[in-house]
């Protein structure tokens, strides 16, 4: 009878959660790793946050099949892209480096490390990247290498013949003012390489680098990103790794946009926002602080749309600090007026921000009264 163990397993986490799990992530083993694992009778189960891989053990709890040097790779999507990207901090701070649009993620272990790491990466590319930039003008040759994290100056030209040209590689200035190569990966193996870009006499630091992942399969899907998981060799007995990716809410300045439809003079009262929330103490909701909110009109060059089709007066409050995203709405931020010394409360709870319909660095809101 078959006995079996979990090998290892990937957990996701996201502190925007109350209860700190992500089933955001998709996790789709590529066609070479699925291979390995049916050869080395893995299974490979999916849970909410993450997945298994299960092995199968002999009656010394060791894995069937002797487990040498091995690498997966598996795709990441998102469950919902547009949600988890507006709740996600998902810049690098060392060195600094902002998620655009155009970046893919990448997550790798160190050994058996339960915390993965996490990098920006500019792309996942196939067995061909035509590779064009640009430079500032006094550059009119470059010296192009291609590296792993194992080996430098990798082959990436073949002659009509189809024999290598080894590199570094010169590239001149073309006749467009563009530097443009193609990149013959195709006898790389799958994995992360970085492109240096040197001056003409090979020397000092880099004027460009780009992080890529190759991988024919992955480069013709919409992925979020990659995660590869490199397992030594091992001959003892099977205990489960528990592998974790961690993600960090992100906070925005909450702008609210008071907006007059009634018509009435605000000239004759004072309008407040003032959160009156226990946050920031023992009673409160420890995510959220206690923020004040500053009431102006609206600046002439502020860019909201709501300003050009409101028609009507328009207060803007601002908080005083970013506020992080959480999935507890935050209670307590109250509208109230003031006339003549007497305060009274319009709304006890105002609307907290919805994430998807963030601006940069803003979160905007709109309440009419």
């Amino acid at each position: 009878m078959s006995a079996y163990r979990k090998l290892f397993s990937v957990g996701v986490n996201h502190n925007y959660y109350e209860d700190n799990l992500c089933n955001d992530l998709v996790f789709v083993p590529t066609s070479a790793s699925t291979a390995i694992m049916r050869n080395q009778r893995w299974l490979f189960k999916k849970f909410g946050t993450g997945f298994s891989i299960i092995t199968e053990v002999g009656a010394d709890f060791k894995n069937k099949i002797e487990l040498l040097d091995t690498t997966l790779q598996f795709g990441i999507s998102l469950n919902n892209a547009a949600k988890f990207l507006a709740i996600t901090q998902l810049n690098e701070t060392s060195p600094n480096k902002e998620f655009l649009s155009n970046k893919k993620v990448y997550f790798s272990n160190n050994a058996l490390n339960p915390n993965l790491g996490y990098q920006i990466i500019d792309g996942i590319v196939g067995d061909l990247m035509n590779l064009d930039f640009t430079l500032p003008a006094m550059n009119t040759e470059v010296t192009l290498r291609v590296n792993s994290l194992t080996e430098n100056n990798l082959v990436v030209d073949f002659d009509s013949e189809g024999l290598p040209v080894n590199g570094p590689y010169k590239i001149k200035l073309n006749s467009s003012k563009v530097f443009e190569k193609l990149l013959n990966m195709g006898k790389l193996p799958d994995g992360l390489y970085n492109i240096s870009i040197k001056n003409a006499a090979d020397t000092g630091n880099d004027l460009l680098s780009y992080k890529i992942f190759k991988s024919n399969r992955l480069s013709a899907q919409p992925v979020f990103g990659v995660l590869e998981i490199k397992l030594p060799a091992s001959n003892a007995v099977v205990t489960e790794t528990k592998f974790l990716i961690g993600f960090l809410r992100k906070s925005t300045i909450w702008k609210y946009y008071i907006i007059n439809q009634s018509g009435i003079d605000l000239d004759d009262f004072d309008l407040l926002v003032k959160d009156k929330s226990q946050d920031g103490t023992p009673s409160g909701n420890p995510v959220y602080a206690k923020y004040t909110f500053a009431g102006n009109p609206v600046p002439a060059n502020d860019p909201d749309p709501i300003n050009k089709i409101a028609d009507a007066d328009i207060l803007l409050f601002k908080s005083n600090v970013k506020i992080p995203f959480f999935q507890k709405v935050k209670l307590g931020i109250e509208l109230s007026k003031k006339d003549s010394g007497t305060e009274v409360v319009l709304t006890k709870n105002l609307p907290n921000p919805v994430p998807e319909k963030q601006a940069g660095e803003e979160s905007r809101i709109y309440v009419y009264v």
